[in-house]
């Protein structure tokens, strides 16, 4: 699936909880954001997120490799990195614990995730390699196309269809395998491929106020004259957040054109619905559903619906004025059948479920063979029944797909059995309703072929521990501990006769670099389920001392390490005075100190494994250039503040424009060394010709033996972009309430600026406590009630600008609980507002990923939100992240819910 949005925005505000995301993880400035794309291939598990627009280049992780051709490519680089046109010049290829991260000026990708593998490396920490490879490839794939070295998505004969119709629409989908994209149980087996472009956030198209226009174009697997009109309406109704209410589908070119109008779908009201307990109730022998309703108030029969395999049945079964307490609607459904009874209120578009039915859930028996690698189906009820309402679907490595078409096109007779094949570890096998419905539906039959998940972790005090984490009770013997392909002397059966979950086997400290890997041997052929390599866990701080010009590494954690297997290095080669110099080893309270010029880039790594591994690391004198802004000159002076001697050569100044992606720098030549043969503190350059939506870019430039690397140390905007931090006082304050503090990278007046509290002018102002903000500034506000804004303006350039606005929060507590569903499909994720403030519920969303697109209301109707009040989210699949946000942008409560089991 590709997610493209158009972005458009000066504040956090304004972003899309996507666009947010993007922005947030690669450390990008709202207002350098132009468009973000988010990749999510059929493989699942990894996805790539990209952005474009005016940043720079970004500088984070471990560089793995970078574009050769360009002489301002690298950054201080060590002799293994590699040297590729796998990247165009100037882009990098890097590696953080988290993601992989392809970048250029201007432009980001970054791959993270990787965590689902469909075959048994192991959901532990361990298989950090396989996951970090994924990643790395993806960041690959994303650097190959921006070289024309793969064939990219835009000149896809989708690509081409699509694009040119969908591109003015502010988000486009777009899923060029319809099989294993976004929807892939439900879009029809004869659609090939489709894409889509929403007039507005898909998200926001569930509020919409009337209506609004959306676009398709479907690829039919055939001719697209045997892609009738019902199948293009069902796909289109599966794809809309909105409800569509129109659709002209016209056929040109091999595609299907869609112009659709839609409406905000029915939003989920249980406290609009009259409060009535409805209890159902299958009778395998008369093949019917029957909804009794046990208590509570009676519901107006024109406020009820009764849906069966897809339509609405209700002038069928509905017989009286209302349905009450006592009252009994039964379903002639046969021995399969979907049903569902709900409330629904036309004028308010808001509905309540009050029970659904999927039956014969016990009518089918799974038994999987994992050597084989088959599942036999079997049907086991008494009578035959009809199956032409159910699809079969095998999710695996290569995607998503319908089989056993044999054992759903008819009637099945007792015994019925089919048999899937292929079906790996990590593979799921669904039989499902093949009906539209509102709000989907649940399987018959769920069955994941996975593994016994096994934990590895390493631990400064207990070495690498193994953990069982089998859902099912297994020998202990079945398990088999490696390190470097030879078993362990402790081992699971040493301690236990059966694994039932949450059993360790501490290993200890083992040798570094060493691979520790748990052999399954239940199956024919033992397979590997989890693997991980040894490395240091040893972290180290580095910290630069501008008076002496020298740095101090700090032993801060971890094993101790020999110092002859560390390398300080500075820049790409290493440091004349290495650890080995100053000590034997390197351990707990351990530190040293070396003599390193300032505007360094300094690492320390573990040198003793196949591959080097970070310990620590730091850019010496970051902070040794200053700026200021002349708005009405259009002029930027840049001083050097530094405490020792630099070397003037390897500086760099360049200005980047709205727009521009590079910026400009005549000849690339040093404006400092054509002004000054040696740095010392107080020496300037000046840059003319700066606009008020320019950027001035200070970078250290390094020349070596085969190139150069360039290194940004100051971004300084001549029209302020970050203005002022706000502290909002609060536990653990000093006191002094709400305070501003000037985090401006750039030198100002401080009458400049004006604070308004609510839209009025705070009592006191920056202009009162200084003349001029060179950062770290602070002005007391006082006590603010939640609720309250906070407006920054500066005044200086030629119309007045809002550098900063702030919302106080409200102080409030949550808790999360996520309980999983009866048949392992997803649950149900509660939060609950455990006490603090009460809160407005318009500005109140919560976020369940990845389940969820982007922000979802915390309750509609409600005016506030209080301690006790509680809100649901149903998911479809296993959640990761809860998160509770006010007003669109501030996180009250960030819960990751896989710790939790």
């Amino acid at each position: 699936m590709v997610l493209a949005e158009r972005v458009d925005a000066d504040t956090e505000a304004d972003l899309s909880y996507r666009a947010r995301s993007v922005a947030e993880r690669l450390d990008i400035e709202v207002d350098e954001l132009a468009a973000t794309v988010a990749i999510t291939p059929s493989e699942r598990g990894t996805q790539l997120v990209t952005a474009a627009g005016g940043f720079d280049r970004l500088d984070r992780g471990e560089t793995i490799a970078v574009g050769e051709g360009d002489p301002a490519s690298n950054d201080d680089l060590p002799d293994d990195v590699e040297t590729t046109d796998d990247l165009p010049a100037g882009w990098r290829l890097s590696e953080t614990d988290e993601a992989a991260l392809v970048t250029g000026e201007g432009v980001a990708a970054a791959a993270t995730g990787g965590g689902y593998s469909p075959r048994p490396r192991g959901r532990s920490g361990s298989s950090g390699a396989d996951s970090s490879e994924r990643r790395i490839e993806a960041a690959r794939a994303a650097g190959r196309a921006a070289v024309d070295e793969v064939d990219r998505f835009a000149e896809s004969s989708l690509g081409t269809a699509a694009l040119p119709r969908l591109g003015g629409f502010e988000t486009v989908l777009l899923a060029p395998d319809a099989a294993g994209g976004p929807f892939p149980l439900s879009v029809p087996d004869d659609v090939d491929a489709f894409a889509a472009g929403f007039e507005t956030d898909p998200n926001d198209l569930r509020d919409i106020d009337g209506t609004a226009e959306n676009a398709y174009v479907i690829r039919p697997a055939a001719d697209n004259d045997e892609l009738d009109d019902e199948t293009v309406r069902r796909l289109v109704r599966t794809i809309d957040p909105a409800d569509p209410v129109e659709m002209d589908i016209t056929r040109t070119e091999g595609v299907v054109l869609v112009d659709a109008v839609v409406e905000a779908p029915p939003e989920i009201d249980r406290e609009a619905s009259p409060d009535a307990h409805v209890r159902s109730q299958f009778d395998r022998a008369a093949g019917t559903v029957t909804f009794e309703h046990v208590e509570g108030e009676a519901v107006p029969a024109d406020e009820l619906e009764v849906w069966h395999d897809g339509e609405e049945v209700s002038d069928a079964v509905l017989d009286g004025e209302e349905f009450a307490a006592g009252d009994e609607i039964t379903v002639e459904t046969g021995l399969i059948a979907t049903v569902m009874l709900r409330w629904f209120d036309p004028d308010e578009n808001v509905y309540d479920t009050y029970a659904r039915e999927q039956v014969d859930r016990e009518a089918f028996s799974v038994e999987y063979d994992m050597s084989a690698e088959t599942l036999e189906l079997t049907y086991e009820a008494e009578r035959a029944a009809d199956a032409s309402s159910l699809r079969l679907v095998h999710r695996g490595e290569d995607g998503v797909r319908t089989v056993g078409e044999e054992f759903t096109d008819g009637t099945l007779e007792p015994d019925d059995t089919v048999r899937v094949t292929d079906v790996s570890i990590g593979d799921s096998v669904q039989l499902e309703f093949d009906v539209a419905q509102p709000m989907g539906g649940a399987s018959l039959v769920y069955y994941r072929a996975r593994p016994p998940r096994v934990w590895i972790h390493s631990h400064a005090e207990e070495g690498t521990t193994v953990r069982y984490d089998g859902e099912e009770s297994r020998p202990a013997d079945a398990f088999v501990t490696l390190v470097d392909g030879e078993p362990t002397d402790k081992q699971f059966a040493d301690e236990y006769d059966t694994l039932s979950g949450d059993e360790d086997l501490v290993l200890g400290e083992l040798p570094l670099g060493s691979t520790v890997a748990v052999e399954w041997r239940e199956p024919d052929e033992p397979v590997i389920i989890a693997e991980h390599e040894v490395v240091p866990n040893t972290r180290a701080s580095i910290e630069y001392d501008p008076d002496a010009g020298e740095i101090t590494v700090q032993h801060r954690g971890g094993r101790t390490l020999p110092a002859s297997e560390l390398e300080l290095q500075v820049g790409r080669t290493p440091a004349d005075v290495q650890p080995a110099d100053k000590l034997d080893e390197f351990g707990p309270d351990d530190s040293f100190t070396v003599q390193v010029p300032p505007l360094s880039r300094v690492r320390l790594v573990w040198t003793g494994g196949d591959r080097e591994h970070h310990i620590g690391g730091t850019t010496t004198a970051r902070d040794a250039v200053a700026a200021t802004y002349d708005a009405d000159a259009e002029a930027m002076t840049i001083e050097y503040v530094g405490e020792q001697p630099a070397d003037p050569e390897r500086l760099r100044v360049s200005v980047n424009g709205v727009g521009e992606f590079r910026g400009r720098e005549a000849d690339q030549e040093s404006a400092f060394a054509a002004e000054h043969d040696e740095l010392t503190t107080g020496d300037t350059v000046t840059v003319d010709d700066v606009g008020l939506d320019d950027t001035v870019v200070v970078s250290v430039h390094t020349e070596f033996e085969n190139g150069s690397a360039t290194s940004s140390v100051g971004h300084f905007s001549a029209a302020p972009r970050r203005g002022f931090a706000v502290d909002n006082g609060g536990p653990g304050s000093d006191g002094s309430g709400t305070t501003l503090r000037y985090v401006g990278e750039v030198r100002r007046d401080a009458d400049a600026f004006r604070v308004l509290i609510d839209g009025e002018p705070a009592a006191d102002q920056p202009t009162d406590e200084t003349d001029r903000l060179t950062g770290g500034e602070t002005l007391s506000l006082g006590e603010l009630s939640s609720g309250t804004t906070i407006t920054v303006e500066w005044t200086a350039g030629d119309e007045t600008r809002t550098v900063t606005e702030h919302v106080i929060p409200p102080e409030a507590t949550f808790e999360v609980a996520y309980e999983s569903a009866d048949d392992g499909e997803g649950g149900v994720v509660t939060f609950t507002h455990a006490g603090g403030d009460a809160l407005d519920a318009d500005r109140l969303d919560v976020v369940v990923e990845p389940a969820t697109d982007g922000l979802r209301p915390w309750d509609a109707d409600a005016d506030e939100v209080t301690a006790g009040d509680e809100t649901s989210v149903t998911v479809d699949s296993e959640p990761g992240m809860a998160v509770v946000v006010f007003n669109e942008s501030e996180v009250l409560h960030r819960e990751p819910l896989h710790q939790n089991r």
